[in-house]
């Protein structure tokens, strides 16, 4: 059964395609992933049309394609740096995370604080990414898929 977005059809081949990169338990799975998966891009190649990023996604090779969606993120989604202090919070919250593995020793917040800051914002990243395709899809008209967007592939 075929799934639209706004008018534009995502046909079952191009779902079966798309399974294998997908991997699940089962079929209907794999398939339910999969189908997720090109929703998402479509809600993000709309939207990219829409703010005058990509002409045509029908148009466009894969690379355009992906160089529209990164510059439409990079737009819309701002995340902050992780502070020193918020590093310092999360260190002292999570020290589990940071003992040396032969010593399980607590190491110094200086030699992981780099790790952290990075790990919260991707963290962070991640998290506005996934309410940005939740926005999309509930302005969007999808038919023949019931769309959540929980824990979006995209941003896995």
């Amino acid at each position: 059964m075929p799934i639209f977005v706004n008018k534009i059809e995502i046909t079952d081949d191009e779902v079966h395609a798309e399974m294998q990169h997908h991997p699940a338990g089962n079929v209907e799975d794999a398939r339910h992933k999969a189908a997720e998966a090109l929703v998402i891009r479509q809600l993000l190649l709309q939207e990219a049309e829409n703010l005058k990023l990509l002409d045509s996604p029908q148009t466009c090779d894969l690379k355009e394609q992906e160089a529209a969606i990164d510059t439409l993120l990079g737009q819309e989604i701002s995340v902050p740096q992780a502070d020193e202090e918020i590093c310092s919070r999360y260190y002292t919250q999570n020290p589990e995370r940071f003992k040396d593995k032969s010593t399980g020793k607590l190491l110094p917040l200086e030699s992981v604080a780099g790790y952290i800051s990075d790990y919260l914002h991707a963290r962070s990243l991640r998290t506005g990414i996934s309410q940005y395709i939740k926005i999309l899809g509930s302005k969007a008209r999808i038919a023949g898929f019931v769309f959540e967007a929980s824990e979006s592939p995209l941003v896995q």
